[in-house]
């Protein structure tokens, strides 16, 4: 009961109830005292004076009435949208439980070999061992994002540890030559800043593997994290026995979660490479998967052409390693965009979350899918575990201003992504989502900058350019936009635009009807962006048109 009764006086405040309470009563209190006063200097019957008192209490209410129902934007009186969640406490872990485990971060091993080429293997061997010591319940591992931030760092071991609130620090190097690999590690007790266990290993190049197996089972003894039987397997266990498709799956992993496209074409060049050389290798074809599905997301690459390739990758993945957690999400990814099956994307999530409880993409990834079936408390949980041992995680901060703006929170959404922007100017999808923040908020011409800015970085890409077409069309730059609108449809004549690009922009321009079309289309063609047909907030007043609910049932069976 006192948490509904929070929740309502935060939406009087949200709708500006009280402001008009405040307001009209000033207002009335004046009208009344000064009526008053001229009504008797003009020798007007009494009655008159009674009657405008009768009529400014009697709209009072209407006056909140209106306050609650409406708002004055730049466009014009519109109908307040609902918030359709509210802002919850700070969530506990999906394991219901006080998270007690050690936690432990592993930094970037330093890379001696000489040669910088050789950096994304010495950090493929961090990597390595922190995916080894995450499926080892008894731990807990900062993740690899934000782990990285210390490369090359002048911080001291306590104040990282103090920083990520790690129990334990792990620290290294790698030397790399043509055929020998020689690592070094220690772990150092944070909170004592003592060594609790230092070793070094000097193998042939084809050992890294093994070598690997044993830093972390020396870390986990030295933590006193109890090994299972299966976890003690699967710390032996190869990814793969082809050392040099091994280097491909970690140069194009490096690339996985990239929104820049010439980036993520690279990454699947990698994971070709690795799978011609090992056709086994189970990583590589769920590191390809997911990497195809980010590049859908790009808006540039037909589904017809892609869902195939994201159906075998993830299938060949699973089928040849059905315990390797990220098979499992690459699945949740086929299941969302290309079939949009609800319950299996649940299904895989838990599952590779039940791997890797540790995996920071897939919390975000399940963070996301709430996010998009307006489940916004659960999205918030999600989300808030993804970044609890990670809060500088990219992907999952850019997923969480998504979040605040679908809730009405827009100046949160723009201080989270001058964050992200400030760690990583080459974001498409913050530069994206902060241009959109600054729209909501009536800063037209923030909102212009923020996607000018993206137009020069990446190139006139559809989703930058329908955004920009639509802030001219909210700006009553009319002709600018259709400008755009032109350019996209030449351009879909030439390359895949995804539908969504033309829908948004034509129903910025000249409403629904005029849109519906592309709506169909989207449908068609199974659109990456079908899913924001149900959080934007300038779609919800679609939803007295049948045609567009018809849309949100085809993509939502079970929901609407």
């Amino acid at each position: 009961m006192a948490f509904e009764l929070r929740s309502f006086l935060a939406e009087l405040k949200r709708r500006k109830v009280y402001r008009v309470a405040v307001v009209y009563v000033l207002v009335g209190f004046a009208v009344i005292e000064g009526g008053q006063l001229i009504f008797d200097a003009l020798e007007f019957p009494r009655a008159a004076w009674q009657f405008v008192v009768v009529l400014t209490i009697l709209g009072f209410p209407i006056a909140l009435v209106l306050a609650w129902a409406l708002e004055l934007t730049p466009e014009g009186i519109r109908v307040t949208p609902p918030v359709e969640a509210p802002e919850v406490p700070k969530p506990t872990p999906r394991r219901g439980a006080p998270d007690d485990r050690p936690c432990v971060v592993v930094l970037p091993f330093a890379n001696l070999s000489g040669d910088p080429e050789n950096e994304y293997f010495s950090d493929g061997v961090t990597e390595d061992i922190m995916t080894r010591l995450a499926g080892i319940r008894g731990l807990r591992v900062i993740s690899r994002t934000t782990a990285m931030r210390y490369k090359g760092s002048d911080s001291s071991l306590p104040q990282i540890a103090e920083e990520l609130s790690a129990q334990a620090v792990v620290e290294g190097t790698v030397r790399r030559t043509a055929d020998r690999v020689r690592v070094t590690a220690q772990l150092i007790a944070a909170e004592r800043d003592e060594h609790l266990w230092a070793d070094t290993y000097d193998r042939v190049l084809e050992d890294v593997f093994a070598v690997q197996s044993d830093v972390a089972e020396n870390i986990a003894r030295a933590l006193r994290a109890e090994l299972t039987p299966g976890e003690r397997e699967k710390l032996q266990q190869k990814p793969t026995e082809n050392l040099e498709a091994y280097d491909l799956c970690l140069k194009g992993m490096r690339k996985v979660g990239s929104i820049d496209p010439e980036v993520l074409k690279e990454s699947e060049r990698y994971f070709h490479a690795a799978i011609a050389l090992d056709p086994s290798y189970a990583r590589a074809y769920a590191g390809l998967a997911m990497t195809l599905a980010f590049r859908g997301y790009v808006a540039n690459v037909a589904p017809a052409e892609l869902f195939p390739q994201l159906r075998a990758m993830a299938n060949e993945a699973i089928r040849l390693d059905p315990d390797l957690g990220e098979a499992h999400t690459a699945l949740a990814c086929l299941a969302f965009w290309s079939e949009w099956d609800w319950a299996r994307v649940e299904r895989e999530l838990d599952t590779a979350l039940d791997l890797n409880p540790d995996d920071s993409f897939a919390h975000v990834f399940r963070g996301y899918y709430l996010l998009v079936r307006q489940r916004f408390p659960e999205a918030e949980a999600a989300l808030r575990e993804a970044l609890h041992p990670d809060p500088h995680y990219l992907f999952g901060n850019v997923e969480l201003a998504q979040l605040r703006i679908f809730t009405g929170r827009l100046d949160e959404s723009v201080a989270i992504l001058d964050g992200v922007l400030r760690r990583d100017p080459r974001r498409l999808d913050a530069t994206g989502w902060r241009g959109l923040a600054q729209l909501y908020r009536g800063n037209l011409g923030e909102a212009a900058n923020d996607l000018e800015e993206a137009i020069s970085i990446f190139g006139r890409l559809p989703v930058p350019l329908f955004v920009r077409g639509v802030i001219h069309a909210r700006s009553d730059e009319t002709e600018r936009a259709r400008q755009i609108l032109e350019e996209l449809r030449s351009l879909a004549k030439q390359e895949y635009v995804d539908p969504y690009c033309l829908f948004a922009l034509c129903f910025a321009i000249d409403g629904f009807d005029a849109a519906f079309p592309y709506l169909e289309e989207m449908l068609d063609n199974r659109s990456f962006y079908a899913t924001y047909l149900r959080v934007v907030p300038r779609y919800r007043e679609l939803r007295s048109d049948p045609r567009f609910m018809n849309a949100l049932r085809t993509v939502w069976p079970d929901d609407f």
